[in-house]
């Protein structure tokens, strides 16, 4: 099946927001088999969104809608769906006693302007949202599906994984699709390009290649008749890209989080961790404060400065912290180590020891750039995790 993405909303257009909900469908979407085929801003113009809505049927099978399902006059995503269906919006009384006990229970009274919210056509279904006021919309009809969904993605990530993935599922034909997700770090995205290119033309199973923040992923896509046929075509094409690429440059798969892994892998040794961050300036602290085990793992966190400085000025400690310290791993971040001041890239070290064992890498990162900053946080985070795994087997 073919789908297209639609993200409504003027401030998409203006640059004021980052259409970060297109990207997260893009990478849902092939899991359930789907081909996204054209992803559009369109701002709220009912008029231009009943055009966009009209123009993408024609090609694809289901579209997706974010946003403009607010209470305010130009939130126009229902009555644009409405209009292109020639269908009548009602409110569903269920739907507008939902609203208003949410509202009652944070103590607000709902003004008469949600009250819309509580609406649907005769073709829609509601998608729950707990999370917010705007319930979404599943509509089917005359073989195509339009599923509108709510802007802010701590509401939208939940609907589509609680209630548009099962639904979508249905309209499969009874294929069944396995996907595998295999994360790795430290061999460029080109070099495993080459090494992989007889994998990369098959067509089932699919495989493709993506650059992130923690390094270069790549995503594993099969169809077949049965469950057991597709995950069986995804363990031949995985231990394929194992043997391949090499097992110590492959850190995760799937969901897994640099941070997830580190913290769940020490804490599965007994293992007590101190860092001392300069360049990262706290960010791997902050990565790893969002796993559940943090608080078990980390003796502390420190931060020190500078971020920056000369090379010739620099002498990696022998001790980050202190002696008294009774962490088992110590993994401690340089500031950036510039070789010319007037320039802005530079080398940093991350040195890793415990009592047996110091191992120290560097990479090379650039002055006053949030994203770089994270990259490193990710890379310090991945070698810690080959350091763990190489030294407490």
């Amino acid at each position: 099946m073919d789908a297209e993405i639609i993200a409504v909303g003027t401030e998409l257009l203006m640059g004021e927001l980052v259409d970060s909900n297109s990207a997260f469908l893009a990478s849902e979407l092939p899991k359930l088999g789907m081909s996204l085929k054209i992803a559009v801003k369109i701002g709220d113009d009912i008029n231009d969104l009943v055009k966009g809505i009209e123009s993408a049927l024609t090609r694809s099978d289901v579209v997706i809608t974010t946003g403009g399902l607010g209470p305010t006059s130009d939130d126009l995503t229902r009555e644009s769906i409405a209009r292109f269906f020639e269908e009548k919006m009602e409110i569903d009384p269920k739907l507008l006693n939902d609203l208003e006990v949410s509202f009652a229970a944070r103590g607000i009274i709902m003004p008469k302007t949600n009250i819309k919210q509580a609406s649907l056509i005769p073709s829609s279904i509601p998608l729950p949202n707990p999370n917010g006021t705007a319930p979404g919309w599943f509509v089917s009809k005359d073989s195509k599906i339009i599923i509108a969904m709510p802007g802010p993605p701590m509401e939208l990530i939940p609907m589509w994984k609680d209630h548009v993935v099962d639904k979508l599922t249905a309209f499969s034909d009874g294929i069944s699709i396995v996907t595998k997700n295999i994360k790795t770090f430290g061999r460029s995205e080109g070099e495993l390009d080459e090494v992989l290119s007889h994998l990369f033309g098959q067509e089932n199973p699919y495989l493709g290649i993506y650059s992130k923040q923690d390094g270069i992923h790549l995503r594993a896509i099969a169809k077949a008749a049965t469950y057991s046929e597709a995950a069986s075509l995804i363990s031949q094409i995985e231990h394929q890209i194992i043997k391949t690429v090499g097992a110590s440059f492959i850190w995760g798969q799937d969901d897994d989080t640099a941070a997830e892994v580190a913290t769940n892998l020490l804490h599965s040794k007994n293992l007590r961790l101190c860092i001392t961050e300069s360049y990262t300036g706290g960010a791997v602290c902050g990565l790893l404060s969002e796993s559940e085990t943090f608080d078990d793992i980390l003796v502390q966190g420190l931060i020190k400065t500078p971020t920056t400085k000369p090379i010739l000025e620099y002498q990696e400690p022998n001790q980050p912290c202190s002696a008294f310290c009774q962490a088992d791993v110590h993994l401690n971040i340089s500031p950036l180590l510039l070789e010319d001041p007037k320039h802005r890239f530079g080398t940093v070290n991350f040195k890793i020891s415990s009592n047996h064992e110091t191992t120290c890498i560097s990479g090379k990162y650039r002055a006053g750039n949030s994203r770089m900053r994270q990259r490193a946080s990710n890379h310090a985070l991945i070698e810690l995790i080959r350091f763990v795994k190489a030294d407490y087997k």
